[in-house]
């Protein structure tokens, strides 16, 4: 017996939530900063900025755990096996 559990996710509302989970504290970049800014780490710079990825990025990542998930391969373990044995006649 196999149990499926099926999780609908909507990843412009997780944008929306990392968005504001990054607007209530101190980010890994600013972190990364004041470590860099103290003299512990010496690293250049980056002068590209953040880019979330879209959602084709998201959706292009988790297709196949979501296919997999959706419509799982059958199990070995679970399977009869067929066994054909001749009748001899007597």
């Amino acid at each position: 017996r196999r149990i499926v559990e099926t999780i609908h996710v909507d990843f412009d509302e997780l944008t929306a939530m990392a968005s504001e989970q990054s607007s209530s504290g101190p980010t890994l970049q600013d972190m990364i900063l004041g470590t860099i800014s103290s003299g512990l780490v010496q690293k250049p710079l980056s002068s590209t900025s953040y880019v979330p990825p879209s959602r084709n990025d998201w959706d292009l990542m988790f297709q196949s755990l979501f296919d997999e998930l959706l419509n799982p391969s059958p199990s070995v373990d679970n399977q009869d096996a067929e066994v054909i044995a001749p009748i001899a006649k007597v």
